[in-house]
């Protein structure tokens, strides 16, 4: 009787099988201005960076980058800047996964954030652009979007209290209320009261 061993796969290696070895023998190689350890720890850090897709997302960028070989022949792999902007398009990166991002919640402007009744609001831009607001423009976007979604849920929820509720109200609370629980979740501990 023989006993099948069981491994369960790694996050990386499950990139690794649907992204990295299929492009590898459709036949991307190493540019050639880069040398083979720079080239394997490229392949290691893309690897870790991709770890969130699914398997369909991991497909379907598969799929996009067939035809975005670099260099002369076109079969050198693309930058990671290139390989994470068609990332960012099949798949966006979860804002939790982002340490720029979760440190500017964490930091005293989490609960600022909060306090002034935009936590939300500057969450999604957060999410959307993956970067702080800098100018005075940004914090108006971001003043105005929580000022239309603080009106907005008020209204759906009193239709809800009516029995009054629309086509989609339910939705959008629902698409809301969890965008709240993801904002709240990366402020600092003791930052809700």
């Amino acid at each position: 009787m023989t006993t099948e061993q069981t491994t369960s796969e790694t996050k990386r290696g499950r990139v690794r099988r649907l992204l990295i070895d299929p492009l590898t023998e459709h036949g991307f190689r190493k540019p050639g201005n880069v040398k083979l350890d720079a080239h394997d720890a490229f392949l290691v850090k893309l690897a870790d960076a991709l770890t969130y897709m699914s398997d369909e997302q991991l497909a379907t960028l598969r799929d996009m980058l067939r035809y975005r070989g670099e260099g002369k022949a076109r079969n050198a792999w693309p930058s990671m800047a290139t390989i994470a902007a068609v990332a960012e398009k099949v798949a966006p990166r979860p804002l939790e996964e982002h340490p720029t991002i979760l440190s500017w919640f964490g930091s005293a402007r989490g609960p600022q954030a909060l306090a002034e009744g935009v936590l939300v609001a500057e969450f999604a831009f957060l999410e959307k652009r993956k970067r702080p607001p800098l100018n005075d423009g940004d914090r108006r976007i971001i003043r105005e979007r929580a000022d239309e979604w603080s009106r907005q849920r008020e209204l759906m929820v009193d239709r809800g209290r009516r029995g009054m509720s629309r086509d989609g109200d339910a939705q959008w609370l629902r698409w809301y209320d969890g965008l709240e629980r993801r904002a709240m979740a990366l402020l600092p501990e003791g930052a809700v009261r």
